[in-house]
């Protein structure tokens, strides 16, 4: 016996956009750890899947997305040129911070490409954070990791927490918080034109 296929009706790119900022903004202020973990599934499929999201909705703005963060400190710069054991730049990429340094609009590859830590000698990006938590930490996916930038968050987690949140999982509320900004002009856009709401 053949039973009818269950219709399904598509979520419009645009209204997942508006949704996810939603949600994403919501899981930047939580304290929770689980919470702030989903927070990373939300990035990817913003930022850095194969079909972003951003680029879905904005291929009929055709905004510049940019994404405020600091420029590299001389602080920074030293550990860059001297790499310590172990650093995390914590909020001091965030322009808002009491860290502020040389502030500039970053484009989506700058600002993925941002050095946030190092560990068992590898640097650690924006994207290498945000991939980890959603496709080996458990936001997406769960499992080993699979390389050695991987490998380098999960030793962080092991011996490193903030605010009572393990390794680098804290910057994924800094992280959130500034994609939000970035993109709320495109959220504005979409908003005023009505094609979500």
């Amino acid at each position: 016996m053949l039973t009818k296929a269950v219709e399904v009706n598509d979520v419009d790119a645009k209204q997942l956009f508006i949704h996810t900022l939603q949600d994403l903004e919501e899981r930047t202020q939580s304290t929770d750890e689980y919470t702030i973990l989903m927070s990373a599934a939300l990035l990817r499929k913003l930022l850095f899947d194969e079909l972003r999201l951003i680029d879905q909705v904005n291929r009929t703005h055709k905004l510049k997305i940019r994404f405020r963060i600091n420029g590299v400190s001389p602080i920074e710069q030293f550990n860059y040129d001297n790499p310590p054991v172990f650093y995390i730049i914590e909020d001091a990429f965030d322009p808002d911070s009491p860290f502020t340094f040389s502030p500039y609009d970053a484009t989506l590859d700058q600002f993925a490409n941002r050095r946030i830590m190092y560990s068992n000698a590898n640097w650690i990006t924006v994207r290498d954070a945000v991939n980890y938590f959603a496709n080996i930490a458990g936001a997406v996916h769960h499992g080993p990791a699979k390389n050695v930038r991987q490998h380098a968050l999960d030793a962080a987690a092991a011996f490193y927490g903030h605010q009572e949140l393990p390794g680098a999982l804290h910057q994924m509320k800094l992280i959130g918080r500034l994609t939000i900004e970035g993109l709320d002009p495109l959220r504005k856009a979409v908003l005023t034109s009505g094609e979500a709401t």
